[in-house]
């Protein structure tokens, strides 16, 4: 392309996203998550195309540092210990911690340079929106949980493929993380169960990370399910690996007055792990097994399958099949990885489902395209009825009928 003919596409793409700026700056609080996005992306597709293609590789030795400081930081509680209003020095922040000035210091510079924190003086620091989210966001046992359990692994792909070969993991005894643990032959929960402090931050990741992925806004429990007869016979809607009732009880708040028996199923031990649910029958039940509860109208798991390989999940819902009466649907939340061509939520590029894959390729479990679950339908007897996807994310309930 001419220089010129560049120039304008720039100078065209710089004129559309000053007009959205004027209009975020306007309006910001009233815009959709997905609007927000749309303005993001399009900033970074035309910085994207203003840097050298060599900057990237940089930009990622940038994005690694700074994401390796942070977690040793909030390991020595350096950012809890910087006030939410005012500033501390490296010294100050020395003395409340127990570590070195130095460290601190060398350890907080890329997180200024990239605002993270602020950089109000010689080696002092004050928190900014982004460095407070932190302390104080859900996400970041999420991310920490990343870090500890899989990027250390998963920083050793080199080394692991000359020691395994490319291949792809379909295992979850024998997989990037058992084998960066020296434990395979062992699962991921095998192996952190030995570790008090390991099963602690993954089961706090795991309870947090509900409040920040959606169980509403996709499928219309309360207008699918409201037609449902029989309900003194058979139950309306099954939660299997459910965990502590989350989505039940977000479902019942939404929908007062839908009628029927909602059944939560998990290991014993999970349901005794607190108290009961109003209007929420407690069922111990392993999903690898029969299905109890028979012509259910609907069964629903929401985020337990990308966790599992294929043959896993297949056993998983052909446990369900016998169970289902004809009119039975099967409720599937998980995340559907966009394919070629597809059209993105919110024309926006949510980037969740790839990051999220590449934590489940380190213990053997994966995200899937709507072809790859097309697949695991077939197989388990089971046929791809619609996809009711979020508005603007990956997230989505795959409704499926018997085949």
């Amino acid at each position: 392309m001419a220089a010129s003919a560049s120039a304008s596409s720039l100078s065209a793409q710089i004129d559309d996203i000053a007009a959205k700026v004027k209009q975020f700056e306007t309006s910001k609080d009233d815009l959709t998550r997905a609007e927000r996005l749309r303005l993001v992306q399009s900033l970074e597709r035309l910085t994207l195309q203003v840097k050298e293609p060599k900057d990237a590789i940089f930009d990622h030795l940038t994005n690694a540092s700074s994401l390796c400081n942070l977690r040793g930081l909030l390991e020595l509680g350096v950012p809890q210990n910087i006030p939410r209003t005012g500033s501390i020095t490296a010294a100050g922040l020395a003395d409340k911690t127990g570590a070195d000035k130095t460290l601190i210091a060398r350890l907080m510079r890329i997180l200024t340079v990239t605002g993270i924190f602020d950089l109000v003086g010689p080696d002092e620091y004050a928190h900014t929106p982004y460095s407070l989210a932190y302390i104080e966001g859900h996400e970041v046992d999420f991310l920490k949980l990343c870090c500890d359990e899989i990027f250390v692994n998963t920083t050793r792909l080199p080394e692991y493929f000359r020691a395994v070969g490319g291949r792809d993991t379909t295992s979850t005894t024998d997989n990037p993380f058992s084998w960066g643990n020296n434990k395979v032959g062992n699962t991921f929960f095998d192996i952190i169960s030995q570790d008090p402090r390991r099963i602690k931050q993954f089961d706090v990741a795991m309870s947090t990370q509900d409040y920040t992925l959606p169980v509403l806004g996709m499928y219309p429990f309360g207008v699918e399910l409201a037609g449902a007869t029989d309900l003194d016979s058979r139950a309306l809607l099954v939660d299997i690996g459910g965990g502590r009732g989350q989505s039940l009880v977000q479902i019942k708040e939404k929908w007062p007055a839908l009628q029927g028996k909602l059944i939560l199923q998990d290991r014993s031990m999970v349901l005794d792990s607190f108290p009961e649910l109003s209007g929420i029958e407690k069922m111990a039940h392993d999903f690898f097994t029969e299905q109890p509860v028979k012509h259910a109208h609907a069964y629903y798991i929401r985020r337990c399958l990308h966790n599992w390989t294929d043959a896993h999940c297949t056993k998983i819902l052909k446990a369900i099949v016998p169970a289902m009466a004809p009119d039975s649907r099967v409720l599937i939340g998980e995340m559907v990885v966009p394919e070629y061509n597809s059209e993105r939520p919110g024309g926006v590029e949510d980037m969740a489902p790839y990051w999220m894959d590449h934590n489940m390729f380190a213990f053997g479990g994966r995200e899937r395209t709507k072809t790859d679950w097309e697949a695991l339908f077939t197989t388990s007897g089971l046929k791809l009825i619609k996809i009711w996807q979020s508005e603007a994310s990956s997230q989505a309930v795959l409704e499926a009928r018997l085949a």
